[in-house]
């Protein structure tokens, strides 16, 4: 290589490393969220049951409160890839697979925003929205991200006259009504774009538009797409199953990812609002106008962020795009000066940069992805994988006693005792809402508000209590209870949890 050369090659390493900023931030998060209380654990389990008898269980098997109803395993292949995972490496490959997800949603995003022309700053400050969105709870939701990221990928570049990929998107369908019933967000995707085009294309035609025999074939791939969601067990009843989660009051009510995101929240501000506002700025101060598809697109995710927290993270995979589109036509008349000149001084021909210097930055980031890494933090910094609040201990003293009898204990304990405990223990209400009814939600709540809570739980024949000791003052009066009460007699406690058993008359 000439002199010449390796100058010039050496100038990108400082283009490079703007492009790695996301990416880092996505594989920093992945690392550090630790393996959450709710919706993990009885999916593991799950796992571990498809993957030894080879079947797919009908009804509820995993609480004593919800026993027999009926249940439908919607996201098997995900709960089978979840256990054949831990059985290869154990919860650090678990923790990774989830961050390759993660990276997986990403990368095609970022992909379009460089696609849309826009500098190296530009593409990478658009795709800091959707590294910021992406959620890191390990959860089979997760598989529902790159795949929608891809549908997203495909409709774009076809939209815009790129490669046509268009007939990945049923075979990607069968895999994704196996794994989440996010997919219907694929079916979605692939309608707003048809519609949009078709509108477009009949109202305001120009050269922009898909043409009718792109449009043909974009519908004939829409509805091979609507028979690819019949390959899986349930065949149409999936779409049954979807709707129950959705509209189940118990979790609007209950879980606070159902509700709408906070405006006078941290989260809400950096999840939604923020990228909402700032992308509306953006295309209200661009020279250049978005079209009907993308105002669509816009309005469409914007709906669904409002709606709940949990859809957040798909107008967070689309935004990015738009943002990079439009930012670079930004007058910033109305912008800071300081701001514009980053962003701008960021074009493709001014890469700049100290060779030495990035490639030191190059080598300490990797050193924190290597510090960080779910085999290597546990032993440095001495903590857990597991989320803080895990009752580890108490499940690990049932374990070795081998109690016997239904135990009465926080929504959060239920999905870890089921991974543990079962089938020797069962729950009492775990992170399936939808599965126990709106009279079971009910119930536990009151259980924590009523003055005879032990009259209650005598319906249920509850002979041991799992709480938490640092729950709210409803808990603690239930303790202190117990703890005054000939009825009950201390088993196991810790700095989190208590056990108590029901003294036998």
């Amino acid at each position: 290589m000439t002199g010449a050369r390796a100058v010039s090659a050496a100038r990108l390493e400082l283009r490079h490393l703007w492009l790695a900023l996301p990416v880092f931030a996505v594989v920093l998060k992945g690392f550090l969220f630790p393996l959450p209380l709710l919706d993990f654990w009885w999916h593991l389990k799950l796992g571990e049951i498809i993957a030894t008898e080879r079947s797919l269980p009908r009804t509820d098997i995993f609480s004593f409160t919800a026993a027999g109803q009926p249940f439908i395993v919607q996201g098997w292949l995900a709960e089978l890839i979840y256990y054949a995972t831990y059985r290869a490496g154990g919860l650090p490959l678990i923790i990774l697979l989830n961050t390759m997800l993660l990276v997986g949603a990403l990368l095609p995003v970022y992909q379009l925003c460089r696609e849309t022309g826009a500098s190296t700053r530009v593409s990478a400050f658009a795709a800091w929205i959707a590294a910021l969105g992406l959620f890191a709870n390990t959860r089979p939701q997760v598989f529902s991200f790159p795949l929608f990221a891809l549908f997203f990928w495909v409709l774009w570049r076809y939209r815009v006259g790129r490669r046509d990929l268009l007939w990945l998107l049923p075979p990607l369908m069968v895999l994704w009504v196996n794994l989440h019933g996010a997919f219907v967000l694929g079916l979605g995707l692939v309608a707003l774009f048809a519609v949009s085009e078709a509108v477009h294309r009949a109202w305001l035609p120009s050269a922009a538009a898909l043409s009718s025999a792109q449009l043909r074939k974009l519908s004939v791939v829409a509805a091979l797409c609507g028979a690819a969601t019949l390959v899986n067990p349930e065949l149409h009843r999936v779409y049954s199953y979807v709707h129950s989660v959705m509209a189940d009051p118990s979790s609007q009510q209950l879980v606070v990812e159902w509700q709408p995101p906070r405006i006078d929240s941290l989260a809400g501000v950096l999840l939604f609002y923020g990228p909402l506002f700032f992308t509306i700025l953006v295309l209200i101060h661009s020279e250049r106008k978005p079209d009907l598809t993308e105002i669509a697109i816009l309005l469409t995710f914007a709906v669904l962020g409002l709606k709940s927290t949990r859809n957040t993270v798909w107008f967070d995979l689309v935004v990015p795009v738009l943002a990079a589109r439009y930012l670079p036509s930004v007058t910033w008349r109305l912008g800071p000066a300081p701001f514009a000149s980053l962003l701008r001084h960021g074009s493709k021909g001014r890469p700049g940069g100290s060779p030495r210097m990035n490639l030191l930055v190059a080598a300490m980031a990797l050193g924190v992805v290597v510090l960080t890494s779910p085999w290597v933090y546990p032993r440095v910094y001495g903590t857990s994988l597991l989320e803080s609040g895990t009752p580890i201990g108490a499940m690990d003293f049932i374990a070795e006693k081998r109690l016997t009898g239904n135990i009465f204990h926080p929504q959060a304990y239920g999905d870890y005792l089921i991974w543990r405990l079962w089938p020797q223990q069962r729950s009492f209400f775990d992170g399936r809402v939808h599965v126990f009814g709106a009279p079971l939600v009910r119930y536990y709540r009151q259980v924590f508000l009523d003055s005879h809570w032990e009259e209650m739980l005598a319906k249920y024949d509850i002979r041991y209590l799992l709480l938490d000791k640092r729950s709210d003052g409803d808990t603690a009066r239930i303790i202190g209870d117990a703890r005054r009460s000939t009825r009950w007699r201390l088993l196991y406690e810790d700095d989190l949890s208590v056990l108590f058993e029901r003294v036998a008359r």
